[in-house]
């Protein structure tokens, strides 16, 4: 296994976790499952198939699931936790959208270890538009 499908597979191992530890907690607890839940569930199995397929697809892929969860469109934990912070000045008051802190914490995580294959992805695509431009 080579290093950058390493650096890919730790935020798809946490992710995995957070998904087996909501899953149990919902199916064996009173907690109940809504549909960010089920977003989470087939949409990582999504990237587990794509993860046999190509690299490249399941870079962009796990990024992008974790947008979604990070803008509350589906969750990894078993209740759903919602962070906004805002500012008062006087009487004007400034709010940031609502979102989840694990969803971002690791979005962050995502992009510090993967930075180099986001670039080197983005460059491929650069090239090869100019070439086929030409």
């Amino acid at each position: 296994m080579t290093k950058t499908k390493i650096l890919l597979v730790i935020p798809l191992a946490i992710i995995g976790s957070f998904l087996t530890y909501t899953w149990a907690t919902i199916l064996f607890t009173e907690i109940n499952s809504n549909w960010r839940h089920y977003v989470a569930l087939v949409f990582f199995v999504l990237l587990l198939f794509l993860y046999f397929k190509s690299f490249t697809k399941t870079i962009l892929a796990t990024g992008f699931y974790l947008i979604l969860g990070t803008c509350n469109l589906l969750t990894l934990t078993p209740s759903v936790v919602t962070n906004a912070y805002g500012v008062r000045i006087i009487s004007v008051e400034l709010w940031t959208p609502t979102f989840q802190l694990v969803s971002f914490i690791l979005l962050i995580l995502f992009f510090i270890m993967n930075f180099d294959s986001l670039v080197d992805i983005y460059l491929d695509y650069k090239e090869a538009r100019k070439t086929g431009k030409k």
